[in-house]
């Protein structure tokens, strides 16, 4: 009896050591018992295969990344943050994100032209994202259903062209940053809907100051947001929270009736056909997309 019970407890020993043991660590990468993995300039050009399912932060920064697809981060369900700025990356395929516990997605300092719509669908957590420093065109409806974004980073870009729906329904975005891109206007009530919408930052963009920014004068009067870097004398000394009255010359005389905001624009690709990356060179790629309304 004395032998059985000493087996037992030695069983039950080994059994409590074999859970304590941690997740195997990537040989090139720091663990922390946080559950965090640290793979930052780690020389990575393919995501190491041994990641943890319950890893809750992972950084991938300054690595040769160059495609990510539906099945890099899919057993990843506890992630809650993910730094992938300052790889190769070139074209994003949606559904790569699908992280429904992610707070904070950080793409910056890559090669990103193309932010397909859906790209970011299931992001429901999603509270800061960073896609600064890339080479990015448009925006269009990327970003929705990120209903719980606060702070958007899209500076030092080439966006010239924003649509009017683009930020339809970010109901908690506070900051956005589009410093240094090619913009020379704003889609009329870009930003209507965003009630807690409070730092804009604008500085190093060619804008027309014309009757075109009028709706956004009287935004800007009504909301007392902070606004950084629109050079329009209409609003007054750089980094003002109260605009001046438009003065002859600027807004005073605008005579034309405003653009009307149109209906929503955002045009999503058919789910049945998925966007795919560039062809390598030698390959014939035929896609075809079916245009219809947003939801």
């Amino acid at each position: 009896m004395f032998f059985l019970v000493i087996f037992i407890f030695t069983c039950a020993a080994k059994a409590g050591l074999s859970l304590n043991v941690s997740n195997p660590c990537p040989s090139m990468c720091k663990c922390t018992p946080e559950e965090t993995i640290l793979c930052n300039r780690a020389g990575l050009k393919t995501l190491p295969g041994e990641i943890a399912a319950s890893t809750i932060s992972l950084n991938l920064s300054n690595n040769y990344l160059r495609i990510l697809n539906t099945n890099t981060f899919r057993n990843l369900t506890f992630l809650h943050s993910l730094w992938l700025d300052g790889n190769n990356l070139t074209f994003l395929t949606p559904g790569t994100f699908h992280l429904l516990r992610l707070g904070m997605l950080n793409l910056g300092h890559n090669f990103i032209t193309d932010l397909p719509n859906q790209l970011f669908e299931g992001l429901i957590q999603l509270k800061t994202m960073h896609l600064e420093a890339n080479r990015i065109t448009a925006v269009g409806c990327t970003f929705r259903g990120l209903l719980n974004l606060r702070n958007l980073y899209l500076n030092n870009n080439q966006i010239s062209s924003i649509s009017d729906s683009a930020f339809l329904y970010l109901n908690k975005l506070h900051f956005l940053h589009l410093s240094r891109n090619n913009l020379s206007s704003l889609p009329v009530r870009l930003f209507t809907e965003l009630t807690k919408l409070k730092y804009v930052f604008l500085s190093h963009n060619p804008w027309r100051c014309d009757c075109s920014l009028l709706w956004f004068w009287r935004w800007t009067a009504a909301r007392r947001a902070v606004i950084e870097g629109l050079d329009c004398t209409f609003l007054g000394p750089p980094n003002t929270t109260a605009p001046q009255q438009p003065r002859p010359g600027d807004l005073g005389d605008c005579t034309l009736p405003l653009e009307l905001a149109s209906e929503d624009k955002c045009r999503v690709a058919d789910t049945s056909v998925a966007p795919k990356p560039p062809a390598l060179p030698g390959q014939n790629v035929f896609q075809t997309h079916h245009i219809c309304p947003c939801p």
